[in-house]
């Protein structure tokens, strides 16, 4: 089982990204800086493997500064393999995120929470 409000931070160039259980099935997941195409694979396995056993993920992007549309071919794994999984997930988009996201989502298919 995991400990609720265990959190962890992982640093990479550019990227900041941290995990805090919220409870025993509930992740949130949250980062900041750039999500391009250098580094979107590296996002969506932090993802995977931080997030794993959750039944809700919370994936807040608030605070990315930049977001390419590798980084919306994640959030489409993300949201194929949560289905998948049975878990529920929503991403909190900051103004970078929103702004793809409303070019490539305008029907909002993906789950969203208010940023």
């Amino acid at each position: 089982m995991t400990t609720p409000a265990l959190a962890t931070t992982t640093r990479r160039a550019g990227l900041k990204l941290s995990t805090e259980w919220v409870n025993a099935t509930v992740v949130r997941i949250s980062v900041a800086g750039d999500i391009d195409a250098s580094n979107a694979a590296e996002v969506l396995n932090y993802v995977f493997h931080r997030g794993a056993n959750c039944r809700s993920l919370v994936l807040d992007l608030r605070d990315v500064t930049f977001f390419g549309t590798a980084g919306f071919s994640a959030l489409q794994t993300i949201d194929a393999r949560s289905s998948r999984a049975s878990v529920s997930w929503m991403v909190v988009p900051g103004p970078a995120v929103s702004r793809v996201l409303s070019i490539c989502d305008p029907q909002r298919t993906l789950p969203r929470g208010v940023g």
